[in-house]
């Protein structure tokens, strides 16, 4: 989470990590064959999991979506409006 508490070094530690990765512009793809889970990425490499790994996985990216959309929205409301004087 960044706010205005994150230190310079946190924040130049996150803008370098986010440098260092490419946006995922759309859902992978999903398919379950013989009980196991593949998805695709959009390099071509798929990943091949276990249903409980799959299950897992996914509350992991839902609590950080949330996360990160709440992070937003505290920023949004933090963030001083340019046209108030």
């Amino acid at each position: 989470m960044t706010d205005s508490r994150s230190s310079p070094a946190d924040r130049a530690r996150i803008a370098d990590h986010v440098a260092q990765t490419e946006a995922y512009v759309g859902p992978p793809r999903v398919w379950v064959e013989d009980g196991h889970v593949f998805v695709q990425a959009h390099d071509g490499s798929v990943v091949n999991m276990t249903p409980e790994i799959a299950i897992e996985l996914g509350r992991m990216i839902s609590n950080a979506g949330a996360d990160s959309l709440v992070n937003k929205v505290r920023d949004d409301v933090a963030a001083p409006d340019p046209d108030e004087p």
